[in-house]
């Protein structure tokens, strides 16, 4: 098993005695970012009694095994989410992320919760010379459709890229402080180490029955925000999610400060950022293994990591002799056309979901957490992300041969 630098102490110890039924409002599978947030929009609504369920630990997976990045999209440019969605659509999905993004800062005047925010802004990073090309079409319509960015005609790292987009509204987090402050904030009733064997709808109440390892769970409403775990949990998700995994590793602290904003790169295949204790974190390369990447299995792979370090010398002479603290893995889920699935199961009349982030979770699953509790408490009924959509196909092979996920 990995171990990411986000954690520095074990979950709670999973409970041993029997225990009866509980029976709540609205119960939430997943302890991940997603999860949190539901719990957190559920908080402001008065009177109910919700349960967060976790089959380990608060951001166990992906949400604590990623780069703490928080950016405004899904494609690595804007141009290409245009050609992909057509343009109206890419208009509303960056503007989800933005509202995602926004929810995140009014968050941080709310909880007074150290989770480490930084403002730093983002740097989408050229590594060719037709990269540089796209960037520059992305920067002319994001500008067209109201969006702030500005672009850089020259390198602002001084490492060899072809210039870059700065987009100054994303930021970086420490994700598992995120996640927990999200939690604790929400004071929902957390039941960490129980991990889902069953879920089940009463028929005279239609209320689903959740049974995990010790307890039952009895909800007027579930949600269910457990991303790559999710096929796992419920058949009905096979066709239509395939994981991936997805590599970091951090350096011991630098001498010195050699970023100062969180960096995406080479179309999205790597990522990195230094940390205000001056360690750096490098992720990706999956685009060099990528059938070798598929699966849940939390292992990291030497071909990822020689290419990761091979990565890091080439760019960043600075952590020559600095040496690696950290190496883990975070499986990420993802879907036919890149967008993630919002709805109802149909075997389920009041189990509802929002599922397969495509390695953008951080970026948006706040507001993606927002229409969920809409949907299921309000009968909103979701848009561009339906479930039902057309545009899904199912899962095949190719499915996750897209970006890696920050």
């Amino acid at each position: 098993m990995t171990n990411s630098i986000w954690f520095d102490s074990k979950g709670r110890e999973a409970r041993t005695e029997d225990s009866p039924v509980k029976e709540f409002d609205v119960a939430i599978i997943g302890g991940g970012i997603l999860g949190v947030s539901c719990a957190y929009f559920l908080s402001k609504r008065k009177n109910l009694k919700v349960a967060l369920i976790e089959q380990k630990c608060l951001a166990y997976g992906s949400s604590g095994r990623n780069a703490g990045f928080v950016l405004r999209g899904i494609e690595t440019y804007y141009n290409q989410c245009i050609d992909k969605y057509g343009r109206e659509k890419a208009k509303y999905v960056y503007a989800f992320a933005e509202e995602s993004q926004a929810v995140l800062r009014r968050f941080v005047d709310e909880c007074k919760i150290d989770f480490e925010y930084d403002p730093c802004g983002s740097y989408v990073l050229a590594d060719s010379i037709e990269e540089l090309e796209d960037l520059e079409k992305s920067y002319e319509l994001l500008r067209q459709d109201g969006f702030g960015v500005e672009l850089i005609k020259a390198d602002p790292t001084d490492r060899g890229f072809y210039g870059a987009l700065l987009n100054g509204g994303d930021f970086g987090i420490h994700p598992v402080k995120l996640v927990r402050a999200l939690a604790q904030f929400s004071k929902v009733e957390l039941l960490e180490n129980e991990p889902v064997q069953r879920i089940e709808t009463q028929r005279s109440s239609q209320k689903t029955l959740i049974h995990t390892n010790n307890e039952k769970i009895l909800a007027g409403k579930t949600l269910i925000a457990t991303n790559a775990y999710t096929p796992y949990l419920e058949p009905w998700f096979g066709p239509k999610l395939q994981v991936a995994r997805a590599q970091m590793l951090s350096t011991y602290p630098l001498k010195n400060e050699i970023l100062d904003r969180v960096c995406y790169a080479n179309y999205g295949w790597i990522y990195f950022r230094q940390l205000k204790d001056k360690r750096l974190l490098l992720g990706g390369k999956r685009n060099t293994q990528l059938q070798e990447e598929v699966g849940l299995a939390d292992i990291v792979t030497a071909p990822i990591q020689i290419a990761l370090e091979e990565y890091l010398t080439d760019r960043f002479p600075e952590a020559a002799g600095v040496g690696i603290q950290y190496r883990w893995s975070g499986s990420m889920a993802f879907t036919s056309d890149g967008l993630p699935l919002l709805g109802k199961l149909p075997q389920h009349p009041e189990v509802y979901f929002a599922v397969g982030c495509n390695g953008h979770g951080m970026g948006y699953s706040t507001n993606m957490a927002q229409q969920l509790v809409a949907l299921a408490l309000d009968g909103k009924e979701p848009s561009v992300f339906c479930a039902n959509r057309s545009s899904l196909k199912n899962s095949n092979s190719t499915l996750c041969d897209d970006v890696d996920g920050p």
